[in-house]
């Protein structure tokens, strides 16, 4: 009797394991109705959030985030992806990853990041990478909404990071010396998504802050130098060999839409502070924005005539370059205008 006891509530058990759904990872969300603007808010002021813009309508709701949980997002906001059937929220000084429906705007989970400075998301086959100030790669498992590895990185404080194949590029930007001086690294840091480790890094120019995938295999990388002698630069990068093309413009970070380069510079002043930024764009695939003199050639036949951002191939295809004002608009009307006034603040 005790026997046909055990084998029954084995068997019970093996068919409740049967029938238990495992969680299904995210896939990359395509959703283009709404875009949501991340605020960063004032250090120390735990006042960031999240708005959400109507591109039908160009409304927008401010504090999207709050209310819709009756609280705010934390301190210190520092990215936003959406990646599948949620949004993926840092929060630097809070030290939490904020996960959100998008339809409804509720928080699903607060994912607790210890001590570590969270600040740049990235996504990949159903996981979540994380740039840390501890000097770490987080990852983030999107089913379970937990936390599973984190790879510890031999640079300064890591930035932003982007995917190419399965490898992550992080960079690796700056930190502060004994004496409470800002010191600034000139790395990229490579890392093998499969095995989850460091493999080596790449040195580009000092500071950087900002990185996106191009193509399938090269990068562009944001530079700031060190805010005196050494000048910002923004670079595309090959790591297959190492070559490295200067572009004429500058940025404090940029972004990549439509075969489109969107870029932004902030200058800084003797004493440190801000001043007003410019914005300019050029494509990867055809003709610049006037505003952006002397780019690259294509890689694959260079000539006088033509001023465009280097090619991965010699394949004649172009694509429509959408012009950016070379100054700030009177008024804040512009999609992208909103979408960099609600970028991170620039790092000093």
């Amino acid at each position: 009797m005790k026997n046909n006891i055990i084998t029954m509530f084995l068997l019970a058990a093996t068919l409740f394991a049967a029938c238990k759904k495992e969680p299904v990872p995210d896939t990359p969300s395509t959703s283009t109705a709404h875009a949501y603007l991340l605020n960063e808010g004032s250090w120390g002021g735990n006042d960031a959030g999240i708005s959400l813009l109507d591109r039908n309508s160009d409304k927008v709701e401010i504090n999207w985030f709050r209310n819709n949980n009756g609280r705010g997002i934390g301190d210190l906001a520092q990215d936003l992806i959406h990646y599948g059937g949620k949004l993926y929220a840092s929060v630097h000084t809070s030290n939490t990853i904020e996960v959100i429906n998008p339809a409804t705007g509720k928080s699903i989970k607060q994912i607790d990041m210890g001590t570590r400075g969270p600040r740049y998301l990235a996504s990949h086959n159903g996981k979540v990478y994380v740039s840390c100030y501890d000097k770490t790669i987080v990852r983030i498992d999107t089913a379970t909404l937990a936390i599973e590895a984190s790879c510890p990185l031999s640079g300064m404080q890591p930035e932003q990071l982007c995917i190419i194949g399965d490898t992550l590029y992080v960079c690796n930007c700056w930190q502060y010396d004994a004496n409470g001086t800002s010191v600034f690294d000139s790395t990229v840091s490579v890392v093998d998504i499969n095995t989850f480790s460091e493999t080596r890094k790449i040195t580009v120019a000092k500071n950087p802050g900002r990185i996106k995938a191009i193509d399938s295999h090269r990068f562009i990388v944001a530079c700031a130098g060190d805010y005196g002698n050494s000048p910002a630069q923004t670079l595309i990068v090959d790591p297959s060999n190492g070559r490295q093309q200067p572009l004429s413009v500058p940025a404090t970070s940029f972004d990549i839409a439509d075969n489109t380069l969107y870029l932004y510079q902030t200058t800084y002043d003797a004493q440190g502070a801000p001043q007003p930024y410019s914005t300019k764009s050029t494509s990867p695939r055809s003709k610049p924005h006037p505003s952006c003199s002397n780019t690259l050639p294509t890689s694959s036949t260079p000539t006088a005539s033509t001023s465009t951002l280097p090619r991965a191939t010699s394949t004649s295809a172009t694509a429509h370059t959408t012009p950016m004002p070379t100054s700030t608009p009177s008024s804040p009307t512009a999609p992208w205008y909103a979408k960099w006034k609600a970028a991170s603040s620039p790092r000093r």
